[in-house]
């Protein structure tokens, strides 16, 4: 591997140093049409948690999808159509880190971006342990600050080959990547007053075998999703 470094031996899991400059597209996008609108008094409710958040967001050209699980407060805002979806994307392939991922999965052809999300926070009063993917998925989770974070702002939370929870504290101009059997959670942390906002992605392998697997833990995360085979989530037959 050339880019990937490994979080720890025996771990599913990698960090990877980027240019700064890579995030100024989806900073602008999040500061221009999400920021103030997710900071409004009304929209208070969506961070509050125990309660399914299911709504679509319009601005422009650009649309978003926001759901939260019911359980921790946290939302996921995704790209809603192609247009979002390829500024999202756009990070991916800037970050030139596929000829590494390949060593990783089992593909055809290239590596497949499913989605992309602005994961975003006001506090987490709970830990949520959980591994993103099946064993057997083939797919990565990447995931990076938006903007530095605040102090008490939570880090990541994981689990060793040993079972025993160590803490990897997230970083400007670092993304930490991670596959199945990576066990982890958002550190918990008091309510404050500044977003706490992350981008992530999940990706990896295009071959339509794997989607039955890969469907368990993303197929609920978004309504807009590119899946392995390169088609759009409903508007797709080779799962048929």
């Amino acid at each position: 591997m050339k880019r990937l470094q490994q979080l720890e031996p025996g771990l599913n899991a990698y960090t990877v140093s980027f240019d700064p400059s890579l995030l100024d597209t989806l900073r602008t996008m999040f500061d221009d049409f999400l920021k103030e609108r997710l900071n409004r008094e009304g929209y208070d409710y969506l961070f509050a948690g125990m309660e399914q958040i299911n709504i679509q967001m319009k601005l422009e050209g650009l649309q978003f999808h926001i759901t939260s699980y019911g359980t921790a407060p946290l939302l996921w805002v995704s790209n809603n159509n192609a247009h979002t979806y390829n500024i999202f994307r756009s990070f991916m392939s800037d970050l030139d880190i596929m000829d590494d991922i390949k060593e990783l999965v089992d593909f055809e052809d290239h590596i497949e971006v499913y989605c992309g999300f602005f994961v975003v926070g006001k506090k987490m009063d709970r830990e949520t342990w959980h591994k993103d993917f099946c064993d057997g998925a083939n797919g990565y989770t990447l995931i990076t600050p938006l903007y530095e974070l605040e102090k008490s702002h939570g880090n990541l939370m994981y689990k060793d080959g040993l079972s025993s929870v160590k803490i990897h504290e997230y970083k400007m101009n670092e993304a930490v990547v991670f596959g199945d059997g990576f066990e982890h959670a958002t550190q918990p942390y008091a309510e404050t007053d500044k977003l706490r906002v992350m981008l992530s992605f999940t990706f990896g392998t295009d071959k339509f075998e794997y989607w039955d697997t890969l469907k368990e833990t993303i197929s609920a995360q978004s309504n807009f999703m590119i899946l392995p085979c390169g088609h759009e989530k409903g508007r797709c037959r080779c799962y048929e």
